[in-house]
């Protein structure tokens, strides 16, 4: 109990804005203001479907492993490009030390990576075969294409003795690809909990929906009291300001319930609807958070 104390008034000392861990008890974490906040969409994927998915005639896929500096420098750019985007939360910005950590970490890893008919990379996956599972690890595509592209090289692997994951984030449609999808197994399941360590600049880094101002109170964070209060989110165009006041907030919440809002799946209305956030004076106006893009543990 006091090393959790002793970290996060830590964090928060040295400016750090949130805290993501893999929890062994979820409510355990969640006494110290930890929330699941970074979901994961899982795939099963029926054998039998994978026959919809051809070998391309266009552009070129290469399979190799991490030691391949072309695929290793196509792989990097492709994520890269994602953060670039200004569209991602809670995603992590990988630095080339953690890249090779990574393959350390899931040792017996295949990369395969699609280039279009104009050699650019398009798509890359990460995928194991153990104990006759076929999980792919990490997947992104930029194109309709490019994600065919993948999916015929795990149709490749077609077999009715293997069976087939796909992991993606939460927000994942690569279902939509499939012609028959009766027999897709698809869930959404909890992966990282994300605590709150600075909430002045958790919503200074966040856009509303509408121009104006908006009063949210937070409330039962133990450890760092700085973050207790009524906070005025006043957005001008596309320009975000945050002060603290003591006018009565339009919403009220716990650091965790917020937590869900602010870099979870919830919106404010769902949060409202499920009686996680107190609502005192309607507004209209929301957060808008971006995508996880979440492959990472640690």
């Amino acid at each position: 109990n006091r090393l959790m104390n002793e970290i996060i008034l830590e964090l928060y000392e040295q400016n750090y804005a949130i805290s993501n861990l893999a929890p062994f008890s979820e409510s355990f974490y969640r006494r110290y203001g930890y929330e699941n906040a970074i979901y994961e969409k899982m795939y099963e994927l029926n054998p039998a479907y994978l026959r919809f998915f051809k070998p391309i005639k266009k552009g070129k896929i290469v399979r190799g492993k991490w030691k391949d500096s072309n695929l290793k420098e196509a792989v990097i750019k492709l994520y890269q490009d994602k953060l670039n985007q200004n569209n991602q939360r809670n995603t992590v910005d990988r630095e080339e030390w953690w890249w090779d950590r990574l393959d350390t970490y899931y040792p017996g890893r295949f990369i395969c990576v699609y280039f279009d008919k104009n050699n650019h990379p398009a798509s890359y996956m990460f995928y194991r075969i153990r104990d006759r599972d076929f999980r792919v690890e990490e997947l992104y595509y930029k194109t309709p294409q490019a994600a065919k592209a993948l999916l015929s090289i795990i149709a490749s692997h077609s077999s009715s003795d293997l069976k087939y994951y796909v992991k993606m984030p939460e927000s994942s449609l690569l279902g939509e690809f499939f012609p028959e999808q009766e027999e897709l197994k698809v869930q959404i399941l909890p992966y990282m909990m994300t605590r709150i360590i600075n909430v002045e600049q958790v919503l200074e880094a966040l856009h509303l929906t509408n121009s104006g101002k908006i009063n949210i109170e937070i409330t039962d964070d133990e450890i760092v009291a700085e973050n207790n209060g009524t906070w005025e989110i006043d957005q001008i165009n596309k320009e975000t300001k945050v002060r603290k006041n003591e006018k009565d907030p339009d919403y009220s919440g716990s650091l965790t319930n917020w937590t869900k809002v602010l870099l979870g799946h919830l919106t404010l209305k769902q949060a409202v609807r499920l009686g996680f956030i107190k609502e005192h004076h309607p507004v209209d106006n929301d957060f808008i958070k971006g995508e996880v893009s979440f492959y990472d543990y640690f």
